[in-house]
């Protein structure tokens, strides 16, 4: 069994945390409730937090001056610098987090599209923007993984989502002890994984482990890099020389039918017909199979626990029966 880290998560308290939406109201999430058995959350909700209470009017963003202001037309009161107020006491008082789960659409939560007023008053265009809020936590922490409730809908945008936070749970953990060991250790266990996304990278990594700097500058630059590994799309000529470097130590031990079906399944994936999951469980099976456990302990196998996708997975069985 795996012992994954838990991830430190942000979550925007209305999504099946507590009735604080504008109209007292609460929002069933299957996802956030699956993960509160693996993720400690840190729940919020910013409007409750200046004091506007739940039920609530409404509150908008508005261009006034030329500046985004929060406000409440049926109160006429400007809300921006309470907001910006707020934000700052949160991000001083949650510098570890992971990521965050924001509610889509909100003018204090929202990521993106959010309705930007172009002036006060009733009948007026808009442009799109984020919310107050989130605005504020991603420029103080701007490689904060970040993704709104309906977005974590779509299962690559959620495995993407969990790789991310659980191994940047597994590294903040890592660097806790302040020993270049456990660092070390965590680079072993994820070098694999990284070499999908990015291969010039994961070498700087192992370079900056080398080097004769202070462990606390040798953080910090191993930090950066991790994230802007993960925050980058793998590449598929990386995906395949990371698949080529597994299948090398197993091949002398397959048959010629094993490894002819192996390369056509390269093939497949090269040319868009094969998924990469079909090549990583068959190579994961030979990795068992031969006691490799240098690659069978590697998170590219299991960066998360696979229960966290059943929601959707069950979804789509209950959809395609009908």
């Amino acid at each position: 069994m795996n012992n994954f880290a838990r991830p430190i998560i942000g979550v925007s308290k209305c999504l099946e945390f507590d009735m604080c939406r504008y109209d007292g109201s609460r929002i069933n999430n299957n996802f956030v409730r699956n993960m509160k058995e693996y993720v400690d959350f840190i729940t919020v909700c910013p409007e409750v937090g200046i004091g506007l209470g739940s039920p609530r009017k409404p509150i908008r963003l508005v261009t006034i001056g030329g500046k985004k202001n929060l406000y409440q037309p049926s109160s006429e009161k400007n809300l921006t610098e309470d907001m910006h107020d707020f934000t700052k006491k949160f991000v001083t008082s949650n510098a570890n987090l992971d990521g965050f789960i924001f509610k889509r659409d909100s003018p204090t939560c929202g990521v993106t599209d959010v309705r930007l007023y172009h002036k006060l008053g009733t009948d007026v265009g808009y442009g799109k923007t984020s919310g107050m809020f989130s605005e504020g936590v991603l420029k103080q922490f701007p490689n904060l993984v970040k993704e709104d409730e309906k977005r974590l809908n779509n299962i690559s945008i959620r495995e993407t989502f969990l790789t991310r936070i659980f191994v940047l749970a597994h590294l903040r953990e890592s660097l806790e002890f302040k020993e270049l060991e456990k660092l070390n250790q965590f680079h072993s266990k994820n070098m694999l994984l990284f070499l999908c996304h990015d291969e010039e990278l994961t070498v700087k990594l192992g370079l900056i482990l080398k080097s004769n700097d202070d462990f606390e500058l040798i953080a910090d630059n191993y930090k950066n890099i991790v994230n802007s590994i993960l925050s980058s799309i793998p590449k598929k000529s990386s995906i395949i020389n990371t698949f080529n470097y597994i299948f090398t130590p197993v091949s002398s031990k397959l048959s010629s039918s094993e490894k002819s079906y192996y390369f056509s399944l390269i093939d497949g994936f090269d040319n868009d017909l094969i998924s990469q999951s079909e090549i990583s469980t068959l190579l994961y099976s030979w990795t068992l199979r031969y006691d490799l456990k240098s690659i069978v302990d590697q998170s590219l196998f299991n960066p998360f626990p696979k229960t966290l996708l059943l929601d959707l997975i069950e979804s789509k069985k209950e959809y395609s029966i009908l």
